[in-house]
């Protein structure tokens, strides 16, 4: 279970994308996704793929990965296509078969609002597959330390996204050794019905759910053992410094945008 959904994991690396500034690629996300958005045709999906596979070809991961982050969600892009075939009857026609008709408006709005999605998983990917958890949190916590003169506690959002992303691959593990125990006592999904591994699957979640509540007050225990405090000053082990490759990181992510407005 825990190699099939590959999306949030870290990759060991040493490629220039792993070392650039987690602020810088955090900050690169919204400029991407305001490119994504701003696109609305075939050429313009296809050059915001190709800046994608160079980004991706910058990190020294495999393309193989990045697909395989993207097949969880595959039947949602699928639908999307599918949807806008079926409801969408802009432009001329291009299939006539009864009930059925397809347009070329709604296949060329299909492709590209299926494109935006995967777009977006591959790009949230780069992100989580060349960053390390903590860097993550403590990244967000450096770009939301401003707002906190409008009295948001980030403080409580960093240490939750800390701890959300510490807790998921435990709790893949748990729900992954639960599964292998059930197997090892005889159960055999290949020849249920569609229904039953639904409950079954179901009931999977009572335990997993449990041991997640355990280790919640466990660690709450140890925080407050420890003298934790939310606010109180502390020091950080690895200090972040941003750098002239970060700056380029960012403003490479402009060109898409000036790209897309143009267009």
């Amino acid at each position: 279970m825990k190699r099939k959904i590959i999306l949030g994991r870290y990759m060991e690396g040493d490629s220039w994308v792993h070392r650039l500034d987690p602020r810088a690629k955090m900050a690169a996300m919204p400029l991407f996704m305001v490119a994504v958005f701003m696109v609305d045709g075939y050429m313009g999906a296809l050059a915001l793929l190709l800046f994608t596979l160079a980004v991706i070809r910058g990190t020294g991961i495999p393309y193989r990965y990045f697909i395989r982050a993207m097949k969880p969600l595959m039947f949602l892009m699928l639908f999307i296509l599918v949807f806008h075939l079926l409801y969408d009857a802009g432009g001329s026609k291009l299939l006539d078969a009864g009930a059925f008709k397809v347009y070329a408006g709604g296949l060329e709005k299909g492709i590209v609002s299926a494109s935006r999605m995967a777009l977006f998983i591959m790009l949230a990917a780069v992100l989580t597959f060349t960053t390390q958890p903590e860097q993550l949190a403590q990244g967000l916590g450096s770009l939301l330390k401003p707002l906190t003169c409008i009295g948001l506690p980030t403080d409580r959002l960093v240490l939750m996204l800390g701890i959300a992303l510490r807790f998921i691959p435990t709790i893949f593990e748990e729900a992954e050794r639960l599964w292998k125990a059930q197997q090892s006592r005889g159960l055999d999904l290949s020849s249920r019905p569609l229904r039953e591994k639904a409950r079954l699957i179901i009931a999977l979640l009572v335990p997993v759910t449990t041991g997640a509540f355990r280790r919640a007050i466990g660690l709450a225990d140890s925080m407050e053992a420890r003298g934790y405090r939310l606010g109180a000053p502390r020091s950080r082990f690895r200090a972040f410094v941003w750098k002239r490759a970060d700056t380029l990181f960012v403003g490479a992510f402009l060109l898409p945008v000036a790209a897309a407005a143009l267009l």
